[in-house]
């Protein structure tokens, strides 16, 4: 429902809502004091907060609650004393108000958990779950069109001696630092996930072989910069996997590119490691980029 009323035009959802509101202040008027419409009007109120916000909300409950005490002035009301629909006018503004409040309260609220589901709160990489999420999306995208795609694994070498010899805030440092430096690196279409722990996973969609070695090695050079800069005992290792035609699925995919960050670190660690599958004629199959220890 709020990404329904988010996505229509402002001046649809705007006139909607006033027409709503003239709507029932007409019918108001026609049917007298002795009917009240009063809980229709959260129907325009709802609606403008879902897709506007708190204040633009509040501005259609100061219309709704003059529409609805002129209505009722008009529809010949009467009052033992005169304070009296200024009093309920005022009542029926706090009502709707509160309504509004509570309402956007709830949406921010539900956006936030959105966004824990989406995101890693450490590093602002994609969780593990979002990444498999879009992962599958680009796999069937790759599927349609044929153009390849690129997966890789990240994993900082020597991390555990970080957090037992600067503390678990240097090694949230650390993280952020590699999310950063990626996040920096990649294309809108591009993702960046904390897989757990000191490991993060790349998804290139329609990225060939040279054009992810030429990112992938940026990323690192990047990253060595910054660890020495530092002085953090670490380094990267990078598997990455070129698929010329799409992976059966997400698993698969990413069982090659763990397998070959698993390889680059029984090799000595602080290298990348690619591959193109199925290797295509006339193109080099992949290789290993040793890097000086930082």
């Amino acid at each position: 429902m709020p990404r329904y009323f988010g996505n229509l035009p402002t001046p649809l959802v705007v006139a909607g809502s006033v027409f709503t509101v003239a709507f029932l202040g007409v019918t108001d008027f026609l049917t007298g004091p002795d009917l009240s419409f009063s809980i229709f009007y959260l129907i325009p109120v709802t609606i403008i907060t879902l897709h506007a916000g708190f204040r633009a909300g509040i501005g259609i409950a100061i219309l709704s609650a003059i529409v609805w005490g002129v209505a009722d002035v008009t529809a010949g009301a009467q009052y033992s004393q005169w304070l009296i629909p200024y009093w309920n006018a005022t009542v029926r503004l706090g009502y709707f108000s509160l309504h509004s409040y509570l309402l956007s309260k709830l949406l921010a609220k539900i956006s936030e958990e959105e966004r824990r589901a989406l995101y890693d709160p450490l590093t602002n990489a994609a969780s593990w779950r979002y990444f498999r999420e879009y992962a599958a999306k680009v796999i069937e995208g790759a599927r349609r069109s044929r153009k390849p795609l690129t997966a890789a694994f990240v994993d900082i070498d020597n991390f555990k001696t970080v957090n037992d010899t600067l503390g678990h805030d240097s090694g949230d440092e650390v993280l952020r630092m590699v999310a950063s430096v990626a996040l920096e690196a990649i294309r809108a279409t591009d993702m960046v996930a904390r897989v757990g722990g000191d490991e993060f996973a790349f998804l290139l969609p329609e990225t060939g072989f040279e054009e992810s070695a030429s990112l992938l090695n940026r990323v690192k050079e990047s990253l060595d910069g910054e660890v020495q800069r530092n002085g953090w005992p670490v380094s990267v290792s990078i598997g990455a996997v070129t698929f010329n035609s799409a992976p059966a699925s997400v698993d698969a995919m990413l069982k090659r590119a763990d397998g070959l960050m698993y390889t680059v670190k029984e090799r000595g660690k602080n290298a990348i490691l690619q591959e193109q599958w199925p290797v295509t004629f006339g193109a080099a199959a992949g290789g290993m980029a040793p890097a000086a220890r930082s």
